[in-house]
């Protein structure tokens, strides 16, 4: 019989998903139910079911972390996917780490699902062991291997034989590594809603993988904030200077094709030709470093220097940083770091009070610390001020229509070189500060800058409205007066939507589990958290959580 393991945090769904047909008369047997992801991926090494049919939507691991997680251990099982939302996009990163299809549980009756049952059974069948062996030289495969030897993951040793013994990644062949950057990545994919970030990725995966598939050979995968890493692999009849010319044709070619279906441009930088495939993830390192002294501009966009890669002096340290990007979150190697805490909270607490004098020297210092010997500032550093000032947009709650701005279009932002982009994010704040409320004819008063700067400072702790006012030797009725004349909204509502914003960064930009996000922004009880964060942004913390 066909094995089957079930996954849902909610008791009422697995028991209905149970009793919808007569499982043991079609060929199935239920192996086990978990009642969240974490507990689906140990039975699923314990029990090795055929096929999990797994909720999409559970707080402590949700359905696209546990098939992610499915595609790294290449757990030999089929997944097909439940969800509550109606919408493809939803879903659709599970389907891209391996999930076979999807079924809204509104819809889901026992012909529907013993349909699909069926067509998943019948591909159990076709498959054998040559089969599975060959899933681990897909496109995708590769690729995953690709970026666990650039971040040095480790990787189980019969994933390791499978992959060192294929070309791409053999010791007894040459390889070239390149590093492409797309210029100004984050500001043109902040400031032109058409051009969304993951689609521009995909796009340019695209784009790249049909080009390298024309040439016969090499791989790419997105690091991050718009860095691609492309491995080409030769074998050693020709000449270390005719390998690398190959190379950079190919990545001329592939920038070429960029820009003229997408619009951007990019620069890179190639590294010397190698053997030993271990030393892949020391090699990307060492050439992204070079690549973030190399300015934007030069005699040629993308152009790269006609001898091999010496190593550049640089006066800043490469760090691994998390990542988000789409669907992907992995780690890019970056000079310097990103904003402290502190610095984060100086600045968002400069803007609520409307202080441009303040916001623009602080930028000026966070220009001098983070800028690189070429000039540029980090994509992730950039990332950073953009965020803070869209909380700023949201704690005001301001709707700033970036298109109507000729400074904003695509076109220009492509082409905007290192040394204008401090002028760019110093406009940028004046314009975002200019257009919140009251600003010019009166700043929040005194006690309110005092009440947020506590909030800002305290929310992960149990704040209150009295506390506030006790800080401030005010009464909590004086105090929520004039929280509701100057922001028109009462404490507590200020208070949980500061929250729900911070929750959402850490949703979107880390990999923590929500009970502890609930936890860190201020949410004592996780079913509070769970109405409030809905009440606010009108999705819950697991939507967002799969779209990031």
């Amino acid at each position: 019989m066909i094995q089957i393991l079930l996954a849902d945090d909610d008791i009422l769904s697995l028991n209905r998903i149970c009793g919808l047909i007569d499982w043991n008369a079609n060929g199935y047997e239920i192996a086990g139910q978990a009642m969240g992801g974490r507990q689906a991926l140990t039975l699923l090494e314990e029990l090795k079911p055929d096929i999990l049919i797994l909720d999409i939507d559970m707080p402590d691991k949700n359905g696209v972390e546990v098939t992610r997680e499915i595609q790294q251990r290449q757990i030999p099982v089929k997944v097909l996917i439940l969800s509550n939302y109606d919408t493809f996009s939803f879903v659709r990163s599970a389907l891209h780490y391996g999930a076979y299809d999807y079924l809204l549980k509104h819809q889901l009756d026992a012909p529907t699902l013993l349909s699909k049952l069926g067509e998943i059974s019948q591909l159990i069948k076709k498959e054998d062991d040559s089969s599975l062996r060959m899933s681990y030289f897909t496109a995708v495969a590769k690729q995953n291997y690709l970026s666990s030897l650039i971040h040095s993951r480790p990787v189980s040793p019969k994933e390791q034989a499978y992959m060192t013994s294929q070309r791409d990644f053999s010791s007894s062949v040459s390889h070239a590594l390149a590093v492409v950057q797309v210029n100004n990545f984050i500001l043109i994919t902040h400031f032109s809603p058409q051009l969304e970030r993951q689609k521009m990725i995909d796009s340019i995966l695209t784009i790249s993988g049909n080009i390298l598939n024309a040439l016969q050979g090499g791989l790419i995968t997105h690091v991050g904030y718009g860095q691609f890493v492309l491995l080409f692999s030769y074998d050693k009849q020709a000449s270390t200077g005719q390998l690398l010319e190959h190379a950079r044709q190919a990545v001329r070619l592939i920038i070429t094709n960029i820009h003229k279906l997408l619009g951007v441009s990019a620069i890179y930088e190639l590294s010397d030709i190698f053997t030993d495939i271990s030393s892949l993830g020391r090699i990307c390192r060492q050439t992204s470093s070079r690549l973030e002294q190399r300015p934007f501009s030069g005699p040629q966009a993308g152009q790269a220097p006609e001898t091999g890669a010496a190593d550049a002096r640089t006066r800043q340290t490469s760090l691994c940083l998390t990542t988000d990007a789409g669907a992907d979150r992995t780690s890019l190697c970056f000079t310097k770091t990103e904003l402290d805490m502190q610095e984060e909270k100086s600045l968002m607490n400069s803007l609520t009070a409307l202080d441009f004098g303040q916001v623009e020297t602080q930028l000026k210092e966070i220009f001098k610390k983070y800028r690189g010997d070429s000039g540029k500032i980090p994509q992730n550093v950039i990332q950073q001020l953009l965020q803070i000032g869209l909380r700023f947009q949201q704690h005001q709650q301001m709707e700033v229509s970036w298109n109507a701005n000729p400074d904003y279009a695509k076109a220009k932002l492509a082409a905007l070189p290192p040394r204008d982009i401090d002028q760019f994010l110093v406009n940028y704040f004046k314009e975002i500060m200019t257009q919140a409320p009251g600003y010019g004819s009166r700043k929040y008063s005194p006690h309110i800058q005092k009440a947020l700067l506590f909030i800002h400072e305290n929310y992960p702790q149990d704040i209150s409205l009295s506390s506030a006012a006790e800080l401030l030797h005010l009464s909590p009725t004086h105090l929520s007066r004039l929280f509701k004349e100057e922001l028109e909204i009462s404490f507590v509502d200020y208070l949980n939507r500061y929250r729900i914003e911070r929750a959402r960064e850490l949703i979107r930009n880390t990999d923590t589990d929500l009970k502890s996000i609930a936890e860190q922004t201020g949410f004592r009880n996780y079913n509070y958290f769970l109405r409030i964060y809905k009440q606010k942004t009108g999705r819950t913390p697991s939507q967002d959580m799969v779209e990031r």
